[in-house]
């Protein structure tokens, strides 16, 4: 058996063995490892599941003219069974393919699930969503659109069996949605609080 070993300056993980659970429209893989203690030494060799679920974008469409956000309704199965529904209010977003960068990304989920690019992007940061159990990867970007005539509007991509409706919101209204605890996808948070706290800091 190979011992695969991963390094950092201060961390060290070896991987004893990986075990394949489920593949379809996600990934899941049961792991036996050992991994660098903070008193020293490796901790004993303990199994965790892992949903491999690849690396993806977010994309904040930000109409400064306006001072409007364009956000996607959509229906999400993780939200299945929220007292409020299972369409949620989003930020655009999509997968990483191979080959893609996350700009192109960025560029094509806003064409598909907005219906149109913004004239700029600028790289916001990337996180982990859920690193407890997931190894999803999400890069952050902000967008300036032009949203006139979005409003109401259908888009996304066919083949995905994406449905999805448009939605271009005031800033008043967002920082409401925002107050109300109606916004439950986290990229849409971390995107829009992030937009807050940039607006907050220009008006000083």
């Amino acid at each position: 058996m190979t011992v695969e070993i991963n390094e950092t300056k201060t961390h060290q993980v070896e991987i004893v063995e990986r075990e394949p659970v489920y593949r379809s429209f996600l990934t899941i893989e049961r792991i036996r490892l050992r991994h660098s203690l903070f008193q020293g030494g490796l901790s004993p060799v303990i199994t965790r599941e892992l949903m491999e679920r690849g690396q993806a974008v977010v994309v904040l469409l930000h109409d400064p003219q306006r001072d409007c956000v364009v956000l996607v309704e959509q229906f999400r199965i993780g939200a299945l069974a929220d007292e409020d529904g299972a369409w949620l209010l989003e930020l655009v977003a999509g997968m990483i393919e191979e080959g893609e960068s996350p700009h192109e990304v960025a560029r094509r989920e806003s064409r598909e699930e907005a219906g149109r690019e913004p004239h700029t992007l600028e790289y916001v940061g990337r996180y982990y969503p859920s690193p407890g159990g997931c190894s999803e990867l999400i890069y952050l970007f902000y967008g300036e659109i032009d949203s006139r005539q979005l409003d109401e509007t259908l888009a996304g991509a066919t083949h995905e069996q994406e449905d999805i409706r448009v939605r271009v919101v005031p800033w008043p209204e967002v920082e409401q949605l925002l107050d109300s605890g109606r916004i439950l996808n986290g990229s849409t948070l971390i995107g829009l609080q992030w937009l807050q706290l940039r607006k907050l800091r220009h008006e000083k």
